[in-house]
């Protein structure tokens, strides 16, 4: 456009100042344009470290104390729910802390009662967000990384065999919360040659923000 409106000025050497005045102002508009086009770029390289930025790294492990002893009066079980990791940080479920989820861990001392059979596994426990919704653990899908990170696997500990156990639970959360809550549910039962029925025996516990 520009060389067109030159070529006009050369041909008709009489035009006005006006005209004249009018081909600067449109020449000095379209070099804005230019100058407009020529940012794009670097508004696409900012756009693009902001979508950078917002897909920052997971926070960092934090382990907070949590102190609570359960009691199982008629089996006679003892579970103390020691501590809790919040934001484990997972390599296996990178996908799932990148999406919004977290990787919880639950360490447990238990010491059972020896008058009936039985045992107390990772599966007597489950995790929740809102009290409603109860998810079991990933214990056993997790072993190399909580090996690998120096925190022993809780293992099934039997009644019979007497002793206790030590170890860590790991649950996977689809969706991170502040807190979450616990439970450990032993279910109920009938002693083998009775009539005798054991009741359910649960209690919750919750997990403190981090």
């Amino acid at each position: 456009m520009r060389i067109r409106s030159a070529g006009r000025a050369g041909l008709v050497p009489a035009v006005g100042l006006g005209l004249a005045l009018a081909l600067t102002a449109c020449g000095s508009e379209e070099t804005g344009s230019d100058s407009s086009e020529a940012s794009t770029p670097a508004e696409a390289e900012s756009s693009a470290a902001a979508s950078e930025s917002a897909a920052a790294p997971a926070a960092d492990e934090k382990e907070v104390k949590i102190g609570k002893t359960l009691k199982d009066p008629d089996m006679g079980d003892s579970i103390e729910v020691v501590s809790a990791v919040r934001d484990f940080p997972s390599k296996e479920e990178a996908d799932l802390i990148s999406d919004g989820g977290e990787v919880v861990l639950l360490q447990v001392k238990v010491k059972p009662g020896k008058e009936f059979g039985g045992r107390v596994s990772s599966g007597n426990f489950e995790i929740s967000a809102d009290k409603s919704d109860f998810s079991t653990d990933d214990t056993r899908l997790m072993t190399d990384e909580l090996e690998a990170a120096k925190r022993t696997p809780f293992d099934d500990i039997a009644r019979r065999d007497g002793g206790e156990a030590t170890g860590w639970i790991a649950f996977q959360v689809d969706e991170k919360a502040d807190t979450y809550v616990v439970s450990y549910t032993r279910d109920a039962a009938k002693v083998i040659g009775s009539d005798k029925q054991i009741n359910e025996f649960k209690q919750e516990i919750e997990i403190p923000a981090s």
